[in-house]
């Protein structure tokens, strides 16, 4: 019997073709926005957690220029007389600093445009790289001006397929350079950077031969706290540090993991509240056809009603029988709008460069999210239905 009326039901969905299609359509609009709030806001979140990961939370992070400033970005004020002042520190370690630009690297016949950094001591500890084979930078190779290299996952595999990369020559700016080490596969940054494309050389061969500069200035300089009681204690002394010498807020960008935090938390809220007020729209608009529709298709289907109360139908069953139709509208709106959903997930997320995340959640969310909706909104004329007498009912059929 209950299969009987479910087939009854999906019937008569499908024979008034137009309608359910319009009212399939509020539901699939409000549930894949809906879904795609949900994945934007988990993404956003973990977004977060691997730019602050990836930054360190004991870290503080100078960087020459403003950020978001154009060509002002690329202007080098920072100088070994800063890293000199700061490296006096108490309760610091790691410190570190660099140079960076993007060149073209060769070994043999292979070719690859990369980012090369000319790199201070303590980087790998600093920054918490993994080096896959192959050994650190050593104090001689600073004093002596070496034209070594450690290369990141990628440059290795291109430049050398297949092969041992230790102990093989790379040309950089013309300048050949021995491989000492490569790095651990990281893959990409939160930003989409791939950091597995990179190329780190001693800062002073470096500044000597890659990026010939009159003065020791440098891009960017790092280090980390030792105890995390003290960290805005050595940040502000870092700042009155840097103060000296510079305006720090138009020529520097000092980058904290509370920083990052507060901005990709005003992001993910901006976006949520943008997708959230898309998601309410739907809900109001969609629940509006829907009704519409709904008093539009117990109308047409007034003579059909009419028998049914005349074969023994009661307006309880009347009722439930429209309500049922909507539940099935919400069933099938639900699995359309969730799927579209995902599909908005996939493509349009990396362009706002958010992780993408499938929310295993969103399905149960989309399901009651188009039940409520629908519920309410065929309740009213349901009850209207029910309230149908048969013999006027019947009297509808041209």
């Amino acid at each position: 019997m209950n299969g009987l009326y479910i087939k009854d039901l999906i019937n008569s969905l499908y024979h008034n073709k137009v309608r359910t299609f319009f009212a399939l359509l509020g539901i699939v609009m409000g549930v894949a926005s809906l879904v795609l709030i949900v994945a934007a806001i988990q993404g956003s979140t973990l977004r977060a957690r691997k730019v602050i990961e990836a930054l360190g939370p004991d870290s503080i992070f100078i960087v020459s220029g403003r950020m978001g400033a154009g060509p002002r970005m690329r202007t080098m004020v920072l100088s070994m007389k800063d890293v000199r002042e700061i490296g006096r520190l108490e309760g610091i370690f790691a410190l570190t600093y660099g140079l960076v630009k993007p060149i073209r690297v060769s070994a043999g016949k292979f070719s690859k445009n990369t980012t090369s950094f000319g790199v201070g001591p303590n980087w790998i500890t600093s920054w918490n790289y993994k080096l896959d084979i192959g050994r650190d930078f050593t104090p001689d190779d600073y004093r002596n001006f070496k034209k070594v290299c450690i290369i990141g996952w990628d440059v290795a595999d291109f430049l050398f397929p297949g092969e041992d990369p230790i102990g093989k020559t790379i040309l950089v700016e013309k300048t050949p350079f021995k491989v000492i080490a490569v790095f651990k596969r990281r893959g990409k940054t939160p930003q989409g950077r791939n950091i597995d494309n990179r190329i780190f050389i001693p800062y002073p061969i470096y500044k000597k031969v890659v990026m010939p500069l009159k003065e020791d200035n440098i891009s960017l300089i790092r280090l980390r706290v030792l105890n995390m009681d003290e960290y805005n204690l050595i940040l502000q002394e870092v700042k009155d540090i840097l103060s000296k010498r510079h305006d720090i807020n138009k020529e520097l960008t000092i980058i904290t993991p509370s920083l990052v935090k507060k901005v990709l938390s005003m992001i993910s809220a901006s976006l949520s509240m943008f997708l959230g007020l898309a998601s309410i729209t739907a809900l109001v608009v969609g629940g509006f056809v829907l009704s519409s529709i709904f008093y539009i298709n117990i109308y047409v289907r007034k003579w059909e009603i009419g028998l049914r109360r005349a074969m023994g139908a009661t307006k309880k069953d009347i009722l439930i029988r429209i309500m049922a139709e909507s539940v099935v509208i919400a069933l099938i709106g639900a699995v359309i709008g969730t799927v579209i959903g995902l599909l908005s997930v996939k493509f349009v997320l990396p362009l706002l460069s958010i992780p993408v995340v499938y929310p295993v959640e969103a399905f149960i969310i989309a399901v009651i999210f188009s039940l409520i909706v629908c519920l309410i909104a065929s309740y009213t004329p349901a009850k209207r239905a029910a309230e149908f007498e048969p013999v006027e009912s019947l009297r509808s059929k041209v």
